[in-house]
């Protein structure tokens, strides 16, 4: 049995060769869900403007709850300062959601507004580095469901409230003085080219290893049976990544047809759950781990 081993003990039992093709597979085949779907099937995006503020910030209490449940499991295989800890929830969280690096190039890859985005987007970087710092903080001190929950709420006051605006005035004047660098519209239309698809492709290795991270630490941490172990991972990678219930959220809002509203925003929910399976069998595989 291999549960409740320490991480020297995991790492060291790592088939590299079988993690690069479990990452591969992993890459290929998590966004391939969107792409065929997007490209293939013809779904929209989402409009999730249609998404109420009040429903947004419940989304995100979910998002703060599950990186608490993370956090409460990855910190037993997480040693040193608290700084260090707060680093590695901050890039875990980031990277999984495509904030740090893939979903700003992205978009300025495709409108060529660099600077606008990247500096942009440091707002919402910031904030979810202080709220790495406060889930650290707090996640020892709450060791109830209703606590981390209680928690969960705070943090994303807090975040949502209060600290992201601050952050935002602040930008303020940097924002006005790149103003007139700002998106003037995009050239990548559909169907994609290999122009758009091969970058696309190339930068989900962002959230891929982030998953593939979150893996490594928590997986032992998880059940014992394999099928509710896979369950687990699933839903703490739904929750964090923002679409747990979104989908279901949006078909009801949306102006639009139930089953089109869920299957345009169900699309980036599927793409996630075939993210967290296919990093559970990558990590399995390459440790040669069986129930």
């Amino acid at each position: 049995m291999w549960y409740g081993t320490d991480m020297y003990t995991v790492t060291r039992s790592v088939h590299l060769s079988k993690l690069c093709v479990g990452i591969l597979f992993t890459t290929v085949g998590a966004l391939s869900v969107h792409a065929v779907m997007l490209q293939i099937l013809n779904v929209p995006f989402p409009e999730l403007s249609a998404i109420s503020p009040a429903y947004k910030f419940a989304i995100r209490v979910m998002a703060t709850l599950g990186l608490i449940v993370f956090w409460q499991l990855a910190s037993q295989n997480i040693h040193g300062l608290f700084v260090k800890k707060s680093a590695a929830l901050f890039l875990f969280s980031t990277m999984l959601t495509e904030t740090l690096f893939r979903g700003p190039f992205m978009d300025a890859y495709c409108t060529t507004a660099w600077a606008f985005i990247f500096v942009a987007n440091s707002q919402k970087v910031l904030t979810m580095a202080i709220a790495s710092l406060m889930i650290v903080a707090a996640t020892p001190k709450l060791p109830l469901v209703w606590q981390k929950l209680a928690g969960a709420i705070v943090i994303t006051s807090l975040t949502a409230f209060a600290i992201g605006p601050l952050i935002g005035k602040g930008m303020a004047p940097v924002m006005a003085a790149i103003a007139h660098l700002a998106p003037q519209g995009e050239w990548c239309t559909l169907p994609y080219g290999p122009n758009v698809l091969i970058p696309a492709y190339l930068t989900f290795l962002e959230p891929v290893l982030a998953c593939l991270a979150g893996a490594t630490l928590i997986w032992d941490r998880l059940s014992p049976s394999r099928g509710l172990r896979f369950a687990q991972f699933t839903v703490l990678i739904l929750a964090i990544k923002n679409q747990l219930v979104t989908p279901l959220v949006y078909a009801v809002l949306a102006k639009m047809p139930f089953l089109s509203a869920l299957t345009s925003d169900g699309q980036f929910a599927l793409e996630a759950v075939a993210l967290a399976l296919l990093t559970g069998i990558a990590w399995e595989w390459s440790t040669a781990r069986r129930p």
